[in-house]
């Protein structure tokens, strides 16, 4: 584990690779006929080649991310603002993947904040952000 003197700016985390199956979205979404996440037939309808992944979920995975990393610090204080620019679909692979672009002193806590995203296997962007928190645990 790294101490806080070991944080630099560029560092790059562990990233986090998933295959999103139609299992995953619908114990996310739930189950429900006409939608786009989870009734296949529906989706071709409006446009889709296969269901769509709810976009929240490319959020959680940049949370684990920063949950193994920060632990506590990232769940009392942290946060993450994501924008979608891509679909992501059943089937598709996603890396979530941070950065470290901060490191400051915040209240006499060490705070990190990363710029955050999620590519699809073919190397294509699906969603961009940022997330920080507190890395007391890393003290020195």
């Amino acid at each position: 584990m790294p101490k806080t003197a070991d944080i630099r700016v560029g560092m790059d985390l562990p990233p986090l690779r998933k295959t999103i199956v139609q299992r995953q979205i619908d114990c996310y979404s739930g189950v429900r006929p006409n939608s786009i996440h989870t009734d296949l037939e529906w989706a071709k309808q409006k446009g889709f080649p296969r269901t769509l992944v709810q976009a929240m979920m490319s959020t959680a995975y940049v949370s684990q991310i920063m949950m193994r990393w920060l632990g506590e610090g990232f769940v009392k204080g942290g946060q993450i603002t994501a924008s979608f620019i891509q679909p992501v679909y059943e089937g598709d692979t996603l890396t979530a993947r941070a950065v470290v672009t901060r490191v400051e002193d915040m209240a006499g806590r060490p705070h990190v904040t990363v710029e955050c995203w999620c590519e699809n296997q073919a190397g294509a962007k699906t969603m961009v952000g940022s997330a920080s928190g507190f890395a007391d645990h890393l003290r020195a």
